[in-house]
């Protein structure tokens, strides 16, 4: 979080602003996806901290998923915080973004800013007869022109700032954040939120051009895996795929953390099986990826710089785990130097007495072995090796 360029630990920013009115400020200039919904959980809870009860959206986007929609005008209209969105200069509030504006406490753009073209893709009657009576009743709740907000869905109607300041759209035009917060009467200081880890990664793998290359990546190193079974490339395509659905909308965010854990932690698993130390370290980095994802900001208990060192620990400790599975699969494979039967013919010493029939102690090519023999055998004497029972020694007297 930064407070006019600043960088400070959360605490002392609640200390600084606990007596002035604070206005958190979320840069929303992203498509309308689960990683736009989690930017704003975000900035709700983060209001609840410190006590805000005001919120500007500075929204610059093409549109998005429709379910995502709904679930960012929910958190708006229920979370007890007013909203004001600020569309800047030149910024778009196309499709899922023109909702997101219409559900605002109050809105405003700038030069060059367009708003709407809100028609369903592909087109389907059903649903832009929804979205269009949700629109419409969405303006009208805020004081807006609820027939200029169908337009945007019925008849893909797009508007320029001076436009959506005549149809009522919007409430105020203006060219700079500030020039915006003073038309609409809001002051104090201002508190920018950046993206957190969790956040930060739905962003980056909910936006569609992403999500499509996860899972063209992800297909292909599943199908180099089953030519080439390696578990590797098996479970890191299986990854990608599960990222590249969840940045689709296809599963839901705590789905895919779930998935995405049990598919780390069954990778590590396999680190038993094949002992070359990959599968813990990429078991340990996808378990990582599932721990973010799975991660909530609680609304006392933020992500810390020691939460971010855990990871790093559990992808190190799992590191060196592999290595020393490595190394014991190394020793365990290693082809013994010689086998029982190659000592048939050598040398040895008798180290311990042996009785006819009896079992005893002797010393062949610099390793001590148990041995038997029909002869009654001194400690000291020279012997050579005539066969193996087992894993025991047949030896009998050398001759001289």
């Amino acid at each position: 979080m930064h407070v006019k360029g600043c960088v400070i630990p959360l605490l002392l920013v609640i200390l600084l602003l606990a007596t002035s009115e604070t206005i958190i400020v979320v840069d929303l200039s992203y498509p309308i996806t689960e990683g736009a919904v989690s930017l704003l959980e975000d900035a709700v809870n983060l209001a609840g901290q410190i006590g805000s009860k005001k919120v500007v959206v500075i929204l610059n986007t093409n549109g998005g998923t429709l379910s995502a929609t709904e679930k960012i005008v929910d958190l708006m209209k229920k979370s007890g915080i007013s909203f004001a969105v600020y569309v800047p200069p030149g910024g778009r509030a196309f499709s899922a973004g023109s909702i997101v504006l219409l559900a605002s406490r109050v809105a405003g753009m700038g030069s060059g800013a367009v708003v709407g073209a809100a028609q369903p893709r592909p087109y389907d009657e059903k649903v832009a007869k929804a979205v269009a009576g949700w629109i419409s009743s969405l303006a009208e709740s805020s004081g807006r022109n609820k027939t200029a907000a169908r337009g945007f869905v019925e008849n893909n109607v797009a508007l320029s700032a001076d436009e959506a300041l005549n149809y009522h759209i919007i409430e105020v035009k203006a060219d700079s954040l500030d020039q915006f917060l003073d038309k609409i009467g809001w002051s104090g200081s201002l508190l920018y939120l950046n993206p957190g880890p969790r956040t930060s990664l739905l962003l980056l793998i909910t936006n569609p051009d992403n999500a499509w290359f996860l899972i063209m990546v992800g297909v292909i190193l599943i199908l180099i895996g089953l030519a080439h079974p390696t578990y590797i490339m098996e479970s890191a395509g299986s990854v990608l795929v599960l990222l590249g659905f969840l940045g689709m909308d296809l599963i839901g965010a705590d789905l895919a953390a779930i998935m995405v854990i049990a598919i780390g932690s069954a990778t590590m698993f396999l680190e038993l099986k094949t002992g070359h130390g990959i599968l813990a370290i990429l078991g340990a980095i996808i378990s990582s990826i599932g721990l973010i994802l799975v991660y909530q900001s609680l609304p006392f208990l933020p992500m810390t710089v020691w939460s971010g060192t855990l990871v790093l620990i559990l992808i190190f400790s799992s590191s060196l785990a592999g290595f020393y599975l490595y190394k014991i699969r190394s020793a365990m494979k290693r082809i013994p130097v010689h086998s029982i039967e190659s000592l048939i013919g050598k040398e040895g010493i008798v180290k311990k007495k042996i009785k006819p029939g009896g079992e005893g102690v002797v010393l062949v090519e610099s390793e001590l072995w148990t041995a038997t023999s029909d002869e009654e055998l001194e400690e000291g004497e020279k012997v050579v090796v005539l066969g193996v029972s087992g894993l025991k020694l047949v030896v009998g007297r050398r001759e001289r």
